[in-house]
């Protein structure tokens, strides 16, 4: 008998986010290993075993297979369990896809270079250039949103799964996306999707987010 896949993450992670709304997508069990950041859970000397690097998320499936890294393990699930498929069916459609995939880790290091700046200068005002570099980049994917689109075209796909829970994540930490209708849309509508919605940090149902990105 195999042994159960699981799923290593930590409340918050918005990568460790986008491997378990993967698996949901893909209509996989697995068994639900939260760690505490908090207790360095992630340096655990079962992750280390796993994951040399200490981090999270980690990936185990159900024939010992590791995946660390989540886009690594992002195709990994799409190639393993090709349906239901996150990827369009055309090569042409795909290219898009990948495109944006990738460049979800812009927008993740413009946000995060803010709350960093925040979380260690709490009274300070944000730098205007990590402002603007936020803006400049919030720009960028609300041109990409066609109305009531995805963020590559009409069909979810793993490009939202990889972007998705960065921009959720923004919204957290006080994004309003006041002049950005279309992102703000599309937030709402990705917000519902089950996938979304079932798998979404814990701790965020019962503690106050955060005023850091409050301008934007």
């Amino acid at each position: 008998m195999a042994a159960q896949r699981k799923i290593y993450w930590g409340s918050g992670s918005a990568p460790a986010w986008r491997v378990l709304i993967a698996l949901k997508e893909k209509g996989l069990e697995y068994e639900n290993k939260l760690i505490e950041f908090s207790k360095a859970g992630h340096k655990s000397e079962e992750i280390l075993k796993l994951n040399p690097r200490g981090q999270v998320p980690t990936f185990v499936d159900e024939d010992g297979v590791v995946v660390n890294e989540s886009l690594a393990a992002l195709l990994y699930l799409q190639d393993k369990y090709p349906t239901p498929s996150l990827l369009p069916a055309t090569i042409e459609k795909r290219a898009l896809v990948y495109q944006r995939f990738q460049e979800a880790a812009n927008f993740h290091d413009k946000i995060s270079q803010v709350i960093r700046f925040k979380m260690a200068n709490a009274d300070a005002e944000v730098p205007q250039d990590k402002v603007d570099a936020v803006k400049t980049e919030l720009t960028l994917w609300e041109s990409y949103l066609a109305e009531d689109s995805f963020i590559a075209g009409p069909e979810f796909s793993l490009a939202d799964v990889s972007f998705g829970p960065f921009l959720l994540t923004m919204i957290r930490f006080g994004g309003t996306l006041k002049d950005f209708p279309k992102l703000a849309k599309y937030a709402d509508k990705i917000k519902a999707r089950p996938s979304f919605k079932e798998t979404s940090p814990p701790h965020w149902n019962d503690t106050p987010g955060k005023d850091f990105l409050a301008s934007l």
